[in-house]
């Protein structure tokens, strides 16, 4: 995230130094302010939730639900694919048909066992 923010600054200078139109000027701040607000939406506000049945995964404005009976498992890895996860050392969570989404809890045996329990309730 900081270096993305590093970027979207570098660019903003460029464009302010730089013999640009006005218009242009003010798109690039409007863009990089907004692309700099959801980036920190996202890093303050990823968390996720067992709540009866369903795991929801919240990460700034983007939301997921899962039903936990649709949970084929759940295992480490390193994927780097765009997800709801602020690390690098996620959980790859295998749902419904070929479905998968990438989640980074701190504490990722408790998370696993959440998980395992509510798959039990559930049944």
């Amino acid at each position: 995230m900081i270096v993305s923010v590093g970027a979207l600054i570098a660019a903003l200078v460029v464009v302010l130094v730089e013999e640009t139109p006005w218009p242009m000027r003010a798109l690039t701040v409007v863009v990089v302010l907004l692309v700099i607000l959801l980036l920190f939406a996202i890093f303050r506000s990823t968390y996720y939730v067992i709540d009866g049945g369903t795991l929801r995964i919240v990460a700034g404005p983007f939301k997921w639900k899962i039903p936990v009976a649709d949970i084929d498992g759940v295992t480490p890895s390193r994927n780097p694919l765009s997800s709801p996860a602020l690390s690098m050392d996620r959980l790859k969570i295998s749902y419904g048909k070929r479905k998968f989404i990438l989640v980074s809890p701190e504490d990722k045996a408790g998370f696993i066992r959440a998980i395992e329990q509510a798959q039990q309730e559930s049944r």
